[in-house]
């Protein structure tokens, strides 16, 4: 009977914790929803305010503005975000879906509402005054970020706080661009990395609701709606692989450009202010001679679908987008890296496709190409495979390209996979010390510094001790080995002490007990962690480790004994089992 009633208790619970999940799930897509229908207000607005124009007419508006004013828009623009960066964002740098990914993987699921707020003003302002950087980062951040901050405010368990944090990403996909299946499968698949039972109920709630908000006060539907497209012959699909593998290169050298180009960027010895004005009159420049690439290029990715563009101009497209997005974060404008993506490989599969209509007049429709080299740059930009094919389907609303789509994917991500990282938030976090696919127990590990762990020895001897005197001191303590510096604290050695007892010889034991060393099997170095630690101890016997400051000077700084290592690893072992409940 107490069985059956602790039975029914634990139902209950289990019953109303799911309820209040999907209560706070179904919170973050309404608050989602209208934040990220906010944040695409505010462009638009801005659009209106600098330009006199709206997403219709932007394009053919800036043909009509004054070069001048073109050319000092990003400028001023560039100024703007950098003072913003500088005094109101946390580390003063651009933030999103890598920090997104490091708060869930690597953290405890917080995330600052402040960095969220403030990251997507600024990149309100870079998307207005120009620069060619992208929507969907910082609605991601934005999105993770308030549902962070609503878990925060809850004081929800750390597992829980992650899943809202996802459910928050998911729902700004879902409301930005119609796409509530590729809002859940990018939730799981990226920021979480993995696909829970526990965790998809309220990510799917968050995604419908966002979707709903967005559809009761918007009527955009897909973001490229395309003409009935169909794969025309089963031979294309050999092109399709094409087109992935071009596709993917072109991604791993987007990627590898930006870096290089930002890294340039921060050795300039020049203020941040100054780094930013010399990146604004670079890209004015570009939107001048290019003026395609301002912005989002949302309206010119639709009319190289549409086949309103010559092969020739996206070719140069594909040139001038790669250096004007690359100058943009440099300069340190704040914006994502999905527009940009999907604007180049868009490009790219659509001159391909123009050129096999000119040796097949009956192929596919360029426009086919287009999708399919659209899906394998993202792909490969944002390392996410099957949400990427979701992704492309929602925003074409096409399910006929569905095939090409995920050949050029798959081929893409495959042959490019050992070139640059898994994806560009996955080189983000790697360039910033932390390693995305990494174990919970590992990540605690790694941020376990073995210094922590260190004590100074019971006894240390001197290089002119004497062996006598040595065996003198040992009679007060008991230790398996005893380690010997020289006068400069430097390292020389360790002596064993059933070793030095076993010495009776009355020359030897008046000798230093220099000539008795003999170098420790283990030198572990004070800056090392646990992580780097562990796999040094797999033949070690004994009880304690010396540790030194470098390599260089040997300088000694203390030892540590093999049961603190121990006792750190089964604390990072319960560690994460808390973490997951």
């Amino acid at each position: 009977m107490q069985l059956d009633q602790s039975t029914t208790k634990s139902g209950l619970h289990t019953w109303l914790d799911t309820l209040s999940l999907a209560f706070y799930a179904m919170i973050i897509g309404i608050i989602v929803g209208y934040a990220s229908l906010g944040f695409l207000g505010a462009i638009h607005w801005l659009h209106g305010l600098l330009l006199g124009a709206n997403s219709t007419n932007l394009y053919l508006q800036l043909e009509q503005t004054s070069r001048i004013y073109l050319f000092c828009l990003p400028v001023i623009g560039a100024v703007i975000v950098s003072l913003i960066i500088k005094y109101y964002m946390p580390e003063q740098r651009n933030q999103g879906p890598a920090d997104v990914i490091q708060a869930t993987r690597l953290g405890h699921g917080d995330l600052s509402i402040r960095a969220g707020l403030v990251s997507a003003s600024a990149s309100i302002i870079s998307i207005g005054s120009g620069a060619s950087v992208g929507r969907y980062g910082p609605i991601v951040h934005l999105g993770a970020t308030l549902g962070a901050w609503l878990a925060q405010l809850l004081k929800l368990t750390q597992h829980r706080k992650k899943t809202l944090l996802a459910c928050g990403v998911a729902g700004a996909i879902s409301a930005s661009f119609s796409a509530p299946l590729a809002g859940v499968l990018f939730a799981h698949e990226v920021v979480l990395g993995r696909f829970g039972s526990k965790s998809i109920m309220p990510i799917v709630i968050t995604s419908v609701v966002a979707t709903t908000v967005a559809e009761l006060h918007t009527s955009h539907g897909t973001l490229f709606m395309l003409p009935d497209l169909h794969v025309t012959h089963t031979w294309e699909y050999f092109l399709f692989a094409l087109v992935g593998a071009i596709g993917g290169g072109l991604a791993v050298m987007f990627m590898s450009i930006m870096y290089r180009t930002n890294q340039l960027a921060l050795r300039l010895p020049v203020s941040t202010v100054t780094r930013a004005l010399l990146g604004g009159l670079i890209l004015g420049t570009i939107i001048v001679i290019f003026p395609q690439t301002f912005g989002l290029g949302e309206q010119i990715i639709r009319d190289a679908l549409m086949l309103e563009l010559a092969a020739g101009t996206m070719l140069l497209l594909i040139i001038a987008k790669l250096l004007a997005t690359s100058v943009s974060f440099a300069a340190g404008f704040s914006g994502g890296i999905f527009g940009p993506a999907l604007f180049l490989g868009t490009m790219l599969g659509t001159v391909i496709g123009l050129g096999v209509h000119e040796f097949s007049a009956t192929a596919s429709s360029p426009a086919v190409y287009g999708v399919a080299g659209m899906g394998a740059v993202i792909s490969r930009v944002i390392g996410a495979p099957i949400a990427t094919i979701l992704i492309i389907f929602e925003l074409t609303g096409s399910y006929s390209l569905t095939t090409a789509v995920m050949v050029s994917v798959v081929v893409g991500g495959t042959v490019t996979k050992d070139f640059f990282n898994q994806s560009y938030f996955f080189h983000q976090l790697r360039s910033r010390g932390f390693e995305p696919e990494e174990s919970n127990t590992n990540q605690i590990l790694r941020k376990t510094p073995i210094s922590t762990l260190m004590d100074k020895p019971t006894i240390l001897f001197t290089v002119d001790t004497t062996v006598l005197n040595a065996r003198n001191a040992l009679i007060e303590h008991t230790v398996d080995v005893v380690f010997v510096v020289d006068d400069k604290n430097q390292l020389l050695g360790q002596i064993n002490t059933l070793k030095l007892l076993e010495i009776n010889d009355p020359k030897s034991l008046n000798q230093s007990i220099a000539h008795f060393l003999s170098e420790p099997s283990i030198i572990l170095v004070s800056s090392m962690n646990m992580i780097d630690t562990l796999p040094r101890l797999k033949d070690f016997i004994g009880t304690n480790i010396p540790v030194i400051t470098d390599h260089t000077s040997r300088q000694f700084a203390g030892i540590i004994n093999i049961s603190k290592l121990t006792d750190a690893y089964l604390q990072s072992l319960e560690q994460t089992h808390l973490n997951k409940h």
